[in-house]
């Protein structure tokens, strides 16, 4: 016969006697647990919210506040070459201090300063300033010079890591407003979003070039080298006529690259601008400005490409004409 169950908790709790198999309660059921979300995220989430909410009411109040008169603006007279001293004319040429030759002379004058201070305060052990142009100087002669030059890397470097750097010091100094604009006003512009100043460029890159290559090989062996020797005699005087089409046409397209970037990027900034001033109204305003300062940052970015572009380019070409390929 079974035992029967304890009537009692205390029944419930005494052991077993000996012989008596011990009773085992059977298990309580289990209740689903409910979680909780913590208080602080569903706090940071209505914090978001109403930060999202305030901005959109700002931005709609916005829309009906008037704005000023409507301004009209004229894009192309921010790439003008504006006369700042006018000096008399030698020849055909005007001697007169332009836009143009006054961000080229404060780019000079900045890399000269930034040189004067470096070589006086360089340090066996660099600090951040120190560490930031070393950097910037390995670039110029480990990842652009001698990465893409075998020979004469080291001869040819000073005119490398000097175009380099001048062409970044005046990319940069363009996105900052100067006193240098028509009547001296405060103006946006970068010395190569002018034309000529990317050409002399360019020209200095292919004498270079040539000067190089003729100074390894010789005249004729140099541009003899242009047509393959495998060729048939046929077409060797037009594979010769075709590569010294080629070589003009590095001297166009290093100009134009360098001067169509940055040509379009200010004037990309100067849309932006305009349209805030024509549209007078403040949450258009706020929109387009934001766009600015992110084109701006991009600008910043383009500024460093350009110029590695342009060296690394030279590098290609003056490796090229030495080594004879």
């Amino acid at each position: 016969m079974g035992r029967p169950a304890p009537s009692s908790e205390h029944d419930a709790a005494r052991p077993p006697a000996s012989g008596e198999s011990p009773v085992v309660a059977p298990p309580a059921p289990k209740r689903p647990v409910r979680e909780e979300v913590p208080v602080a995220k569903k706090r940071g989430c209505g914090g978001c919210l109403l930060v999202v909410l305030v901005v959109l009411a700002v931005l709609v109040g916005l829309l009906f506040i008037p704005g000023g008169e409507k301004l009209e603006f004229d894009i192309v007279e921010e790439f003008e070459r504006h006369v700042l001293i006018e000096l008399p004319s030698i020849g055909p040429l005007d001697m007169s201090i332009t836009t143009s030759v006054a961000y080229l002379w404060i780019a000079v004058g900045v890399i000269v300063v930034i040189a004067v201070v470096v070589s006086r305060v360089v340090k066996p052990i660099p600090g951040r300033f120190q560490t930031a142009l070393e950097s910037v100087y390995e670039l110029a002669r480990e990842g652009i010079t001698r990465s893409v030059m075998k020979k004469g890397a080291d001869k040819w470097f000073p005119y490398i890591g000097a175009i380099f750097f001048f062409i970044l010091i005046s990319n940069l100094i363009g996105l900052i407003p100067l006193p240098v604009g028509e009547g001296w006003q405060e103006a946006f512009y970068v010395a190569t979003s002018n034309i000529n100043v990317t050409a002399m460029l360019a020209l200095l890159t292919f004498i270079f070039t040539h000067y190089a290559g003729i100074r390894s090989h010789g005249l004729f062996r140099y541009m003899g080298e242009w047509a393959p020797k495998t060729a048939p005699p046929v077409l060797k005087q037009f594979i010769w006529g075709i590569h010294l089409v080629s070589e003009v046409f590095r001297l166009v397209s290093l100009s134009v690259r360098l001067f169509a970037n940055m040509l379009a990027g200010h004037a990309i900034l100067a849309v932006f601008f305009a349209m805030a001033l024509i549209f007078q109204n403040y949450a258009i305003a706020v929109v387009l400005q934001g766009g600015s300062v992110v084109i701006y940052l991009f600008e910043v970015f383009i500024a460093g490409i350009q110029a590695f572009i342009f060296a690394i380019l030279s590098a290609v070409y003056i490796g090229g004409a030495i080594e004879g390929e």
